[in-house]
């Protein structure tokens, strides 16, 4: 058995092959010097490490960003529902709460076309897919209703879009659909 001269805790002072092995088997490098072996091994640790952060801090972002994404999702749900139970109650009022200024003319023609001619019984609300990072959204909406006039229940299906804004941060309707219920199912 060789016998290199190194400190290492032998009584003499010595260290066996066997010795060298594991060091060799657990990473380090044996030089005269004793410094160069871990001096080595910096760098790929550090890189490692730093490997290792970065891929648990992309997780979190990711993890923050499907959170929030969740939230909107809830949000924008609820404003929908709140917007469409408005409608069908015929509480306008509430229903105004949901349109963003600059469609609010739009909004309450809509009403006169709805006010005393159509009623809705029921909606579900499909399919909500949101858009452009989360800040437009598209809902897919079952109306079922009937007019005045002729007592027929109808179905619709259509899409109502949606659009979330920072500032308010509140989900705001950026188109009803509801041109599909007064155009061509109700024969205006």
């Amino acid at each position: 058995m060789t016998i290199i001269d190194c400190p290492s805790g032998n009584p003499d002072g010595r260290m066996t092959l066997q010795s060298l092995q594991i060091l060799i088997i657990y990473g380090e490098t044996m030089t005269q010097t004793w410094k160069t072996g871990p001096r080595k091994l910096r760098l790929p640790f550090i890189l490692f490490l730093a490997l290792i952060l970065a891929s648990c801090a992309s997780t979190g972002s990711q993890e923050k960003q499907d959170k929030q994404d969740k939230k909107l999702e809830a949000s924008l749900k609820l404003a929908i529902d709140g917007f469409n139970s408005s409608f069908r109650w015929e509480d306008y009022t509430g229903a105004e709460t949901f349109v963003p200024k600059d469609k609010k003319e739009q909004f309450w023609a809509e009403v006169d076309k709805f006010k005393g001619k159509i009623r809705i019984t029921d909606f579900n609300l499909r399919e909500v897919e949101l858009k452009d990072k989360s800040t437009s959204a598209d809902a897919i909406l079952y109306f079922q209703f009937w007019r005045l006039e002729s007592p027929t229940l109808q179905t619709v299906t259509f899409t109502q879009k949606w659009r979330y804004t920072e500032k308010d941060k509140h989900w705001k309707l950026s188109d009803s659909g509801f041109g599909v219920i007064t155009k061509s199912r109700a024969g205006f």
